[in-house]
């Protein structure tokens, strides 16, 4: 009752502004106090709300790498299978337009299956079981061959490249019958082509590609183009430096044709 009658002759002595006087001494006292308040409580909330935004934008940066790295792997990877079908089309073409049987082949490793490894030989994903045997040819899309089968497991081959001293080729000039002699691997970088009778016409320029005079080995595989022409006049054969058309290590699937 006592608090009821303290507030009913508060609101009277308000209304009837006989505490006017009062009132603007305690407002004039507490303005500068609650002005305090308010400036604490205002950069408090704007404190609060960058805290949060940062937080919030610090999120939205994680979805968003989160999206980028996502895309960019979808991209590699389809950019990666469009090549790879391409590749695939190219070796097709190829071969069905000069009627070669063959085995597709995945290149698994660089080095040797039972020998110490070296950059001069390809391990591929096919062996025995898939019709391989020793002797046969690797070849690329465009129908360059790069090595020949020397070493067969049941699902692995190992393949010698045509710049390694152990592969040995019979080859010809392109658009040539008689213009032939070996073709083997030079240091690893180049081809050499040997035995190549003096009165025979070779210059620097011509394409140097399979004879079809070795066992399993069909004409017209392109080894590569000459380079260098060594003749002496004393000599009854004449040899010439051949580079190769391309790089094996560019190379992830070959072709292994086979002539059954």
């Amino acid at each position: 009752m006592a608090a009821a009658a303290v507030i009913v002759l508060l609101i009277f002595l308000h209304y009837s502004k006989l505490l006017v006087p009062a009132e603007s001494v305690i407002t004039g006292i507490s303005r500068p106090v609650f002005s305090k308040i308010y400036s604490a409580s205002f950069y408090i909330r704007q404190a609060y709300s960058e805290q949060t935004s940062k937080r919030d934008l610090s999120g939205e940066i994680k979805n968003l790498q989160a999206k980028v790295d996502s895309l960019t792997f979808e991209n590699a990877k389809s950019a990666s299978l469009e090549e790879e079908n391409a590749t695939l089309r190219q070796y097709l073409k190829f071969l069905s337009e000069n009627k070669l049987h063959y085995v597709m082949a995945d290149i698994i490793s660089v080095g040797g299956l039972d020998s110490q490894g070296s950059g001069q030989t390809v391990i591929i994903d096919k062996g025995s079981k898939d019709g391989i045997r020793a002797g046969l040819a690797i070849v690329s899309g465009q129908g360059i061959i790069i090595g020949k089968i020397t070493n067969v497991k049941d699902y692995l081959s190992e393949a010698c490249l045509t710049t390694n001293r152990d592969c040995k080729l019979a080859a010809t000039v392109e658009n040539q019958d008689k213009t032939s002699g070996i073709a083997e691997g030079d240091l690893g970088l180049t081809i050499k082509m040997g035995f190549i009778p003096q009165t025979k016409n070779i210059k620097v320029g011509d394409i140097i590609v399979t004879s079809g005079l070795e066992q399993d080995i069909p004409r017209g595989l392109v080894i590569g183009s000459v380079s260098q022409v060594d003749k002496e006049n004393n000599n009854l054969w004449q040899n010439a430096t051949i580079e190769p058309l391309i790089d094996p290590g560019t190379l992830s699937i070959v072709s292994v044709l086979s002539p059954d």
